[in-house]
């Protein structure tokens, strides 16, 4: 196993352009660590990170977010969007290739297992029970059946009425966003014609999403959807009767009423992203100064910061693991100061 060059803490805290904002609870996030080298996806599965950068899948042992460690590598003939992992399989939306799933129980000889090439560019995915849900540019919401790995087979799509963007899944349930129709919920485990349960505009563009369950003031649990739009608005719909999604409440920082309209803001870099953890929320702007997010939902009507972390460079992905967040980072704007090197910054959320 080759060791992956360790980024001390001391040169990742001495990166010039990051900034620490804590609220009133006192949290902030703290760089740990560092996977050096091009990211353009990460998603991490117990101790592990999966971290893509153009067609190559690399797989790192973060159980020391200190010290990660390269276990091994997978080059698909396409650009990787995003990785997903189930149990010891990773399944990877694979631009115009489609779905792949590659065995990683041996991560130092990832091996393919199955593909199934999508009508059009895969760009997202998530995983629920035996069922894949990939979001495509061109089909919609693509539902594939992966109950055996080396075959996967098309259970149909379900069509929405722009452009797919980003999928997450609940239970039985995947939400996938599109430009310029807003939020779908497709009910997975149904057979015959794959078609939405409930739909949801939303006020901007859609641009990501992320579900989660919470335990309500009413102490119900609910299925929390939180969609962030492309000027950095995050909406928040009770999703917990698929058919009828209701809008609970909405956050955006004070005095960034439209990011890209921001006096000497310059053209989007970064990606947005979000990702749900217990009652939080982790999300990115695709706007400088690239700052990362971390929002309290325990109530969704009046969500409240947390903490702010602005990054040294373009945001391309997210994931978070318990008190762990991962951020795939791409070198800023020509002449911006801040990261030296692209890589995967490991942050700890700190009380």
């Amino acid at each position: 196993m080759a060791r992956v060059r360790v980024v001390l803490l001391g040169l990742v805290l001495c990166w010039s352009g990051i900034q620490l904002a804590t609220s009133a609870q006192g949290q902030t996030l703290e760089p740990i660590g560092m996977i050096p080298g091009p990211a353009a996806t990460v998603h991490v599965h117990e101790s592990r990170a999966y971290v893509s950068d153009g067609p190559t899948l690399r797989i790192v042992d973060v159980a020391d977010p200190a010290k990660p460690t390269l276990l091994g590598s997978y080059t698909f003939p396409m650009n990787i969007y995003a990785v997903r992992v189930s149990g010891s399989f990773a399944y990877a939306a694979v631009d115009f290739y489609g779905l792949a799933i590659v065995d990683v129980s041996n991560p130092a000889v990832p091996a393919l297992l199955g593909a199934l090439e999508t009508p059009g560019q895969a760009i997202s995915l998530a995983i629920s029970g035996t069922t894949a849900a990939v979001a495509n540019r061109i089909s919609g919401l693509e539902l594939i059946d992966v109950s055996n790995p080396r075959a996967p087979v098309s259970r149909g799509a379900s069509y929405v009425e722009g452009y797919a963007i980003d999928v997450d899944a609940a239970a039985s349930f995947a939400y996938v966003v599109d430009v310029p129709g807003g939020l779908s919920i497709v009910d997975v485990a149904k057979s015959g014609d794959v078609t939405a349960e409930g739909t949801q505009p939303t006020t901007e563009n859609a641009a990501a999403v992320a579900v989660t369950t919470l335990r309500s003031s009413a102490s119900s649990d609910i299925t929390l959807a939180a969609v962030v739009g492309t000027e950095s608005l995050l909406e928040l719909f009770d999703v917990s009767t698929p058919s009828a999604p209701t809008a609970l409440g909405t956050y955006r920082d004070p005095g960034r009423e439209a990011t890209s309209q921001l006096p000497g803001t310059a053209s989007a870099g970064g990606r947005v992203r979000v990702r749900m953890q217990g009652s939080l929320a982790f999300f990115t702007d695709a706007y400088p100064p690239y700052p990362l997010r971390v929002v309290d939902l325990s109530d969704p009507a009046e969500p409240t910061l947390v903490t702010a972390y602005e990054a040294p460079g373009f945001i391309r992905d997210l994931a978070v693991s318990d008190d762990l967040v991962f951020l795939a980072v791409a070198a800023g704007p020509a002449g911006s100061a801040g990261l030296s090197a692209p890589g995967v910054l490991i942050l700890r959320l700190r009380p």
